[in-house]
């Protein structure tokens, strides 16, 4: 059950067709009644919540209601507002119950590794639906059917961008590898914030995260490393060269000594044969330049800049509790400057009606507004705080498996800097695989909690640092 969760999170595409509800929510619906009533666990998540959790969900449910309503503002009737704000609602309650399975999932150390597990078995599942659209894209007409077939059945199609679908699949209309996503950025975001961070973490640790129970070997995960590095090249996207740069980076401040400079050698190697097959393949040139240098002087990276300060600008207007959630785009189109009207894709927006967010951060604060924004960072901040705290004292005293959790401490800070980065362009912030990897972090804080109590209890040990 563990792993079926993490695997259905990474498909963005409604496939149960409940509206506003996510499947991996269904799931976990069904995941808690099954070890309710045929396992029969007791279902404790809540005696984890303190009154300021309480106090937080009031907060945000009256500050959304309150933006809600000053929407009418901008000439929205009572029913349409009521309407939104149900929906808004729908999306906190998706939120909890997947923190209430997570935490229902999160019991024992055997549960925590099927998760981690879990996430690698998602991690080859993408990976494997990227390298089959990238030998469709390089090669051709090969594997075009399942191309067909995972476009038709499992991918979402945005309907903001229909040049990208005038074929069955993304990938066949654009010649770009999606994975399962709406665009190709999408798609580098997922593979950078949810599998990387555990990837680049058993690196530095030299334990293996996804299969505790065998020993680590380096090749295994440095060989992961390089096909998400190439995938996110080969992705077609500046949002993939961003996050290739990010997790070369990290890796590099993550690693030590010898293996550090090793690194960078490999680094240099890799670059010149990149620069040298760059040179030898046209094809791969002008993709390259397209994505990176050439994108620069685009209408495309004008209008993303253009959208950004729109969004900002919402910002600034309604700074305290925003305008809502999913709101935005009514305000991005007032706020949007005028040199941007001139520009083809404002012009498709403006005919579907949808000015999407260009920045994941700045869509967060439009919606939710600084109040809940403030309230979250110091939130993330204060739990890898204890996350450090808590391994650090598992360290001290040599408690059995300390290394495994300061492995899952790293990751926690990897996917925090990874989003924090990427979370400045236009990613999915609310993807079901994300809101599971952070109430994973959040739930395995109350895990350590128990750990070093039972510890405390069995007399193994008696001074908490």
């Amino acid at each position: 059950m563990e792993q079926l969760l993490i695997l259905i999170s990474v498909i963005q595409k409604n496939i149960l067709n409940i509206p506003f509800f996510s499947q991996a929510a269904f799931l976990g619906i069904l995941i808690i009644f099954y070890r309710r009533l045929v396992d029969h666990i007791s279902l404790e998540p809540l005696d984890n919540l303190k009154l300021r959790h309480y106090a937080f969900i009031g907060l945000l449910a009256l500050s959304q209601l309150l933006a809600f309503i000053g929407l009418t503002n901008e000439g929205y009737g009572i029913g349409s507002i009521l309407k939104k704000f149900i929906i808004a609602m729908i999306t906190v309650a998706n939120f909890l119950i997947l923190y209430f399975v997570m935490n229902l999932l999160m019991r024992n150390d055997y549960q925590i590794k099927k998760i981690v597990t879990g996430n690698f078995w998602a991690f080859v599942l993408l990976i494997g639906i990227c390298l089959v659209q990238i030998i469709c894209v390089f090669l051709g007409g090969r594997l075009e059917s399942i191309v067909e077939l995972i476009g038709r059945y499992l991918e979402y199609h945005n309907i903001l961008n229909p040049g990208s679908f005038e074929k069955i699949s993304y990938t066949q209309s654009t010649q770009r590898v999606n994975g399962l996503y709406a665009e190709s950025g999408f798609l580098a975001g997922v593979l950078a914030i949810g599998f990387a961070p555990f990837i680049i973490s058993a690196m530095k640790n030299k334990i293996n995260l996804f299969f505790p129970n065998s020993c680590y070997h380096g090749w295994f995960y440095y060989g992961l490393f390089a096909v998400l590095m190439g995938v996110l090249v080969l992705a077609k996207t500046s949002t993939g060269i961003l996050a290739v740069v990010v997790m070369a980076l990290l890796l590099l401040w993550a690693v030590k000594g010898r293996e550090r400079l090793n690194l960078i050698v490999l680094y240099v190697i890799a670059g010149l044969l990149l620069a040298l097959i760059v040179m030898r393949v046209p094809a791969l040139k002008n993709m390259l330049l397209s994505f990176t240098v050439g994108k620069t002087d685009s209408d495309s990276t004008t209008m993303r800049l253009l959208a950004t300060q729109a969004v900002f600008i919402t910002v600034l207007k309604n700074p305290l509790i925003g305008v809502g959630f999913g709101q935005t785009s009514h305000f991005n189109f007032i706020n949007a400057p005028s040199s941007v009207k001139q520009l083809a894709e404002y012009q498709l927006f403006l005919k579907n009606k949808e000015f999407p967010d260009q920045s994941a951060w700045g869509a967060v604060l439009a919606q939710f507004g600084l109040i809940i924004g403030i309230i979250i960072v110091i939130y993330i901040i204060h739990l890898l705080l204890d996350l450090k705290k808590s391994t650090k004292w598992l360290q001290i005293h040599q408690i059995t498996g300390y290394q495994y959790d300061q492995a899952i401490y790293d990751s926690a800070v990897y996917f925090t800097i990874i989003f924090l980065v990427l979370g400045m362009l236009s990613i999915q912030w609310s993807f079901d695989l994300f809101i599971l990897i952070f109430f994973f972090f959040v739930n395995y804080r109350h895990y350590l909690n128990r750990k070093i109590t039972n510890n405390l209890k069995d007399g193994e040990v008696y001074i908490y640092d």
